[in-house]
């Protein structure tokens, strides 16, 4: 289902004006998706959620620590899926995959599995918005292909700037969307399967660890 254009464009200003707010007191979400985004009765927004959100300089003690790949394939950026710390870029790529959702009735990548779909992610520029959704102004698609760039130096610098050529869209001067030559994926397949990988034993480890006190337990 789509949103209308300015129904789309009302929720993500209050997105990311949360996030900007987040973003300016050192805390970033690193897992922004439709899930964790609650509208209100009012038609206000609440940003839910915030088990994997990182600290500026801080590091987690916890067996999450092991990977650096946290969040949701879906609209994780590709830093994130190479196992990087998700900062400012990460969030403004996630918010802009949700606008684009808005807009189209589906995200940008879409495959058979996840696997597939963290692959897309890594090795290549989304499709353009106006593929799906023609009826878009440019200026419009111009903003959501800006945030949503593999490469983070070609997204927004801060939600501030995002939130300004949203406000502002009359402005915003339209630009061809050229993607990028998609990269030779071998490096960044093998990162996302030892990253998964190193996920599966983890939980094995938990697993075991439980059992082994399970069955201790009923030993004594």
């Amino acid at each position: 289902m789509c949103f209308q254009f300015d129904e789309a464009i009302r929720i993500t200003l209050q997105i990311c004006d949360a996030l900007a707010y987040c973003h300016e007191h050192g805390v970033f979400h690193r897992d922004i998706k439709p899930e964790n985004i609650m509208i209100l009765e009012d038609g206000s927004i609440k940003i839910i959620d915030f088990g994997v959100a990182l600290l500026e300089g801080a590091r987690r003690v916890t067996w999450r620590g092991l990977s650096g790949t946290v969040g949701t394939p879906d609209y994780m950026a590709p830093e994130q899926l190479r196992g990087e710390r998700g900062m400012v870029g990460s969030d403004i790529y996630a918010v802009g995959v949700i606008l684009y959702e808005m807009l189209c009735g589906h995200t940008p990548f879409e495959g058979e599995n996840i696997f597939a779909v963290m692959n897309q992610h890594v090795s290549q520029d989304p499709p353009s918005i106006l593929q799906c959704n023609p009826s878009l102004s440019p200026a419009l698609a111009t903003v959501v292909m800006r945030a949503i760039r593999r490469d983070p130096q070609k997204r927004y610098k801060s939600m501030r700037d995002m939130m300004h050529d949203l406000r502002h869209l009359d402005d915003v001067v339209p630009t061809d969307y050229s993607p990028d030559v998609p990269k030779a994926g071998g490096r960044y397949r093998r990162a996302i399967l030892l990253t998964l990988i190193i996920i599966a034993i983890c939980l094995l480890i938990i697993a075991f660890g439980v059992l082994a006190q399970f069955a201790h337990s009923a030993i004594r």
